[in-house]
């Protein structure tokens, strides 16, 4: 069987290489060729992003929350799999955990490990092996150190306050002279 596309006019066979499903056109196929619907698309999304970028991400968050939620165990469970497998190789694991941290902080993978090399690949307080925890600053957002995790967490407690860091110091010095 051969379809005409309504738009550009070329005739295909009436296949799904060649039309997309739907369920109430001839064939139970679209109108127009998949070339010209792809056009068509990319036109309106095109000019819909030219006139509120804004709204278009946000209905792109919102369609993309609507399919996860739609089906959450499912998706649930997807994400658990995809989880798991990274985690069985190391290698694998440890550059997804590099772009996580990289990708919040704004830095490269290859920027955290210049900061990692700087301390010595340790904690710039305490010094333990492996820091995990990229420090920022939370007024300007920069990037100041690697901590480890309890080291990182206490900085937050206290508020990044210096002086009450310096009073906590002084207590704890105060019961072990």
């Amino acid at each position: 069987m051969i379809k005409k596309c309504t738009k550009c006019k070329k005739e295909h066979p009436a296949t799904l290489e060649f039309f997309y499903k739907n369920s109430g056109g001839k064939y139970g196929l679209t109108p127009r060729c998949k070339s010209c619907v792809n056009e068509d698309n990319k036109i309106s999304h095109e000019k819909r992003l030219a006139a509120n970028p804004e709204k278009v991400k946000a209905q792109a968050s919102a369609r993309a929350k609507k399919h996860y939620h739609k089906d959450f165990e499912k998706s649930r469970k997807r994400a658990r799999l995809s989880a798991a497998k990274a985690r069985q190789d190391p290698q694998r694991y440890a550059k997804i955990q590099a772009r996580k941290r990289a990708g919040g902080a704004g830095l490269t993978p290859e920027e955290i490990n210049t900061i990692r090399q700087r301390q010595d690949n340790k904690c710039a307080i305490c010094t333990d092996p492996n820091p995990t925890d990229l420090d920022h600053c939370h007024v300007t957002g920069e990037i100041r150190w690697l901590l480890c995790k309890h080291c990182n967490r206490g900085l937050g407690a206290f508020r990044d306050n210096p002086s009450w860091l310096r009073k906590a110091a002084e207590m704890l010095e105060s019961l072990h002279p």
